[in-house]
């Protein structure tokens, strides 16, 4: 059955290493996950997302295949980690947190900053680290961990809150001064408070939960 599901979807027999962009794997391994249909039926099978290049990846006979026709799916989870749901915007990870539901499309690559110079000094580095490895995020190509070019991860994430059964974006914090005008100054100060850094996926959950949390 399960290999039944997954010929329907459509499937293509790909290489990481030509995808668009260097993958960033949300895991460092491929670990199993259970995709959920609309039909409700469910289908485990080892599975890793690319954060970079938006795509969901399987292992099926050794092969790593492409998942698509995501119409047909309902939603992607890994037991108590990460859970993903197929959009008009690609797949968007859901995180319940205390106060309400937050998705995030992921928006991040690897950025050449420079090269190690003397007593491993970085020359012409000009992006600031982002520490995405908190979220489980990791780069898939081994052979960066020993070049001499430096490579940090560049984060650019759209945020959703669902606010009158709509998804509304979420990227500065403009846009949550037009979601909740009467709490602007109130946002204003706790992110001034809590040093929110909007290039931070932590961070930025942080602050989404305490709008959330606004009556």
């Amino acid at each position: 059955m399960k290999r039944i599901y997954l010929l329907l979807l459509g499937v293509v027999v790909i290489q990481l290493v030509n995808a668009q962009s260097s993958p960033l794997m949300i895991f460092d391994r491929f670990i199993d996950a259970k995709i959920h249909f609309k039909n409700r039926s469910v289908t485990v099978v080892p599975m890793n997302y690319d954060a970079a290049n938006d795509k969901m990846y399987f292992i099926s006979d050794d092969n790593y295949m492409e998942l698509t026709n995501a119409a047909m799916i309902d939603s992607i989870s890994w037991a108590k980690q990460r859970c993903f749901v197929p959009s008009m915007q690609g797949y968007l990870e859901k995180n319940n947190l205390s106060n309400g539901t937050v998705y995030i499309h992921w928006r991040i690559r690897n950025v050449n900053v420079g090269a190690k110079g003397a007593m491993g000094a970085v020359t012409q580095a000009k992006v600031e680290q982002i520490n995405i490895r908190s979220m489980g995020v990791f780069s898939s190509d081994d052979k960066r961990i020993n070049s001499a070019d430096v490579y940090q991860q560049k984060c650019s994430n759209e945020y959703y809150l669902t606010i009158d059964g709509n998804l509304k974006e979420v990227t500065k914090l403009k846009h949550l001064y037009k979601l909740y005008p009467a709490h602007k100054d109130i946002i204003q100060e706790y992110a001034e408070n809590e040093k929110i850094k909007m290039d931070e996926p932590l961070s930025v959950l942080q602050l989404l939960n305490f709008c959330l949390g606004l009556k």
